[in-house]
């Protein structure tokens, strides 16, 4: 498998460069360096930091950017357990910020092998291991599951796009890179997500959040696929390089589409982190009629609308082993009893809706504007809560922008996303 990153997202900083502007400090003034290098900080808040000539914090700037933004720095450091980068130019010039997946140097930075070699702790769980090509950008993943507490030998660790991997060189991860919790701690990092069976079919639900107590601390991330497809690849790589697991809703005739059809393949390669849900076959209104040249413009049958969920499921059926059912999501929210029901007869006895709406389906230039990356990311984290269902989709403009920081902060709270079978289990 080779998932594609848009070439514009990625910039590779050389090796040479990297080592040039590295320089390690452990309490003491940080050291001028001449060099500079750029640095990616994503959507969303972040925090500069001041420090005294003995390492302690004198003072700290909050600063949010709307959309990614990129800036210069000149030095790349250790101050206490954590990197730092000193930012040169922007709205945090001659401020500090700390190394991470919202704040960091685009490809790999802090490379340092091991001789010998040391040991990578793995405790009962299930990883995902990571090869990447000779741009940084992602090349393939390995995924296992370990019943017991596990090691493994590592010949090198290094900071890349911000999260800290080592590269395993024994085991079941042999040539892979394994997250682990940071420079100076060789934990291997679970996936910390689900994706069980679905539930049983049961009985018709109408399903727009889950009880706190049931979620037990998950939210559920969903993504639609029924239109604009321009960011799609780029969304579900970085749900893979994150491990986060997420349910998936595509229309048929978008599934039927190059894009569409990748997509599907990596819900397929991912069975760890992704489930498919059905948008049915064209997109239609179900409830009022309309949508399109394929819809009809009076209220569709309970044929028509049986129809077009078994016909999307022949599509993903061709691609995806597991079939959709029971989950299925009305195109533009659109339903009554009486399409629940018949959904219901075909065997799509949950129709989940959400209670967070990221409305990034419409773009800022709009009247009224689209959120932003920040504003999209920002809404998610301050309305979530345990139990959760989120809406977004595969096409949305800002989407692939505020991810980053929407997980990262998720996590920060002890929410973590999810599939909706997490939720409900």
């Amino acid at each position: 498998m080779r998932l594609i990153r848009n070439a514009v997202r990625r910039r590779t900083i050389s090796f040479a460069m990297i080592v040039a502007v590295l320089i390690v400090v452990t309490g003491s003034a940080p050291t001028a360096n001449a060099a500079s290098f750029t640095v990616r900080l994503e959507a969303g808040p972040h925090k500069g930091y001041h420090f005294t000539s003995s390492g302690t914090v004198s003072g700290t700037k909050l600063v949010t950017f709307s959309a990614l933004t990129t800036a210069t720095a000149d030095l790349r450091h250790r101050i206490g357990s954590r990197i730092y980068l000193r930012i040169t130019s922007g709205a945090l010039a001659g401020w500090q910020v700390v190394e991470g997946r919202t704040n960091y140097v685009p490809g790999v930075a802090g490379r340092v092998a091991y001789s010998p070699a040391r040991t990578v702790a793995l405790a009962a769980g299930r990883y995902l291991g990571y090869r990447f090509d000779g741009d940084w950008s992602l090349g393939s993943t390995r995924f296992g599951s370990l019943s017991t507490s596990s090691t493994a030998l590592t010949a090198e660790r290094a900071v890349i796009d911000g999260r800290v991997y080592a590269r395993v060189t024994s085991g079941s991860w042999s040539g892979y890179w394994l997250p682990i919790a940071g420079p100076y701690d060789l934990s291997a990092q679970r996936i910390r997500c689900q994706t069980p069976s679905k539930v049983a079919a049961g009985s018709a639900q109408l399903i727009s959040r889950v009880s706190a107590t049931t979620a037990s601390g998950e939210v559920a991330l969903t993504f639609d696929m029924g239109g604009r497809l321009t960011p799609a690849l780029d969304i579900m790589e970085r749900l893979v390089i994150d491990r986060v697991c997420a349910t998936i809703f595509p229309s048929g005739v978008m599934s039927s589409t190059t894009i569409g059809a990748r997509v599907l393949a990596t819900i397929a390669d991912h069975p760890e982190l992704f489930e498919l849900g059905n948008h049915t076959m064209h997109h239609c209104n179900l409830r009022d009629g309309g949508g399109g040249s394929a819809c009809p413009s009076e209220p569709p049958t309970n044929t028509f609308i049986q129809r077009e969920l078994r016909d999307a499921q022949t599509v993903f059926g061709a691609t995806i082993g597991p079939s959709s059912a029971p989950y299925w999501r009305p195109p533009y929210g659109a339903h009554d009893l009486r399409v629940r029901t018949a959904a219901a007869g075909a065997g799509y006895t949950k129709t989940i809706m959400w209670d967070i709406d990221t409305i990034d389906w419409r773009p800022i230039a709009n009247d009224p504007p689209g959120p932003t990356a920040g504003a999209l990311a920002e809404k998610v984290v301050s309305n979530a809560a345990a139990g959760s269902i989120v809406l977004m989709h595969l096409g949305g403009y800002e989407t692939f922008d505020a991810l980053p920081s929407m997980v990262v902060r998720l996590r920060a709270r002890g929410l973590e996303p999810t599939s909706i079978s997490g939720l409900l289990r």
